[in-house]
């Protein structure tokens, strides 16, 4: 399935984001909105230790259920152009703590 279950480990994330990409896409959601993650990369710092799966810690980098965090670094929301991670946060601010696939 491509919707992201941010329980699972990073490293599974980010091979799945990576595999389905560009085309189904993985995805999640943000606000009630569809958004596609097309690159990502397991994050180096421990920022997902103690942190709810799916939740933004900062910019676009999401604790998973391993402890771990999966920095998205391309998105695309529904019916708009892919984007860079800073593109994508200047059109679509995510405030920390937000919760991803709610």
């Amino acid at each position: 399935e491509a919707r992201i279950d941010w329980t699972r480990p990073a490293a599974g994330i980010d091979r799945q984001i990576r595999g389905l990409s560009p085309f189904p896409g993985a995805w999640t959601t943000l606000e009630g909105a569809r958004v596609k993650l097309l690159h990502s990369r397991v994050a180096d710092d421990g920022h997902g230790a103690q942190r709810t799966p799916g939740e933004v810690l900062h910019g676009l980098t999401v604790a998973c259920g391993d402890g771990r965090a999966v920095e998205i670094l391309r998105a695309q929301r529904q019916g708009r152009q892919a984007l860079d991670r800073d593109e994508f946060l200047r059109g679509t601010p995510v405030a920390p703590g937000t919760i991803l696939g709610v």
